[in-house]
């Protein structure tokens, strides 16, 4: 069975086809467009209009996708997570694009963003560890997730409100590091700490890519790959110092993300501190394959 879902990030817009068997699932398509939905979001509390004008775009392309395919409008789960839980006017996003396009967007809560992106992690996770600890770092918010792989149980989960996109306004208005400390203070992550995380979305995923050394983006690259934290700790000291441009030059990979790639390397560095994180290990899979492999969402977390 042939379905589809599309994930409408703070920063990113991801379209995963999958076909679903028996025996697991797969990829027929997988997309990713850069819109920086949650650019100044805790600014504004709305989304800039030109933020929108991408989503919409991305939106539209992706329709064109689906209708080759077969595959109705109506028919796509479509999820949108933190930006669109902050904006004042997220209505004017969600009936643009059900108007013209067709899609029913849903806002979902940040227990089911956490239980639907474990659900995708797990059912892609080598055999091993009971407990798998998971790190979505967004756009807006970054999840850190407890689960039992073989029973995919929810042991614990906390989404804060920081992401790359959150991360770099912060640094442009010198406010991260008081932002960050607020955060932690409110937030006990002591049962989070952990030797290895599996990492997923668009900051860890592309900096696998930069530390590959890739020409270009292909999920099968950067599936399992793995390193430490003195390997993060050195390519973000190499961020440090360059603009957008000079990482794009260093590191064409990057692509749209090389605005973003700093702020949410430096909110895994320091996330990975408070919990003594000394390992990653980088999954394609996460919220997008959840709500697919799930059936749809569950009303408890809209």
């Amino acid at each position: 069975m042939i379905r589809a879902s599309i994930d409408i990030g703070s920063n990113s817009c991801l379209l995963c086809v999958l076909d679903l068997e028996e025996s697991g699932f797969r990829v027929i398509e997988s997309e990713s467009r850069i819109t920086s939905l949650g650019k100044d979001l805790d600014v504004n509390q709305e989304f800039l209009e030109e933020s929108i004008q991408r989503t919409v775009k991305a939106l539209t392309e992706y329709k064109a996708i689906l209708d080759s395919h077969e595959i109705s409008a109506s028919d796509v789960v479509v999820t949108a997570t933190e930006a669109s839980r902050v904006a004042k006017n997220f209505s004017i996003l969600r009936d643009i694009v059900k108007n013209q396009l067709g899609f029913i967007i849903q806002i979902i809560s940040g227990e089911g963003e956490a239980f639907y992106t474990a659900r995708g992690v797990v059912s892609g996770a080598s055999k091993g560890r009971d407990i798998v600890s998971i790190m979505d770092i967004g756009g807006a918010s970054t999840e850190l997730i407890r689960v039992n792989a073989k029973t995919h149980e929810i042991i614990s989960s906390v989404s804060l409100p920081i992401g790359s996109v959150r991360a770099t306004d912060w640094l442009e208005k010198k406010a991260f590091d008081d932002n960050f400390e607020k955060i932690i203070k409110d937030n006990n992550l002591s049962e989070y700490r952990t030797d290895e995380l599996i990492c997923v979305a668009g900051t860890m995923t592309t900096l696998a890519a930069m530390l590959k050394n890739l020409d270009s983006f292909n999920e099968d690259d950067v599936e399992g790959y793995e390193f430490k934290y003195a390997t993060l700790s050195k390519i973000l000291g190499e961020l440090e110092n360059k603009s957008e441009t000079e990482i794009l030059e260093a590191y064409p990979i990057c692509g749209k993300r090389a605005f973003s790639i700093y702020g949410g390397t430096l909110v895994a560095k320091k996330i990975s501190e408070v919990i003594n994180c000394n390992s990653f290990k980088i999954s394609t899979l996460g919220l997008r394959h959840g709500v697919l492999l799930s059936g749809g969402i569950d009303e408890r977390y809209i």
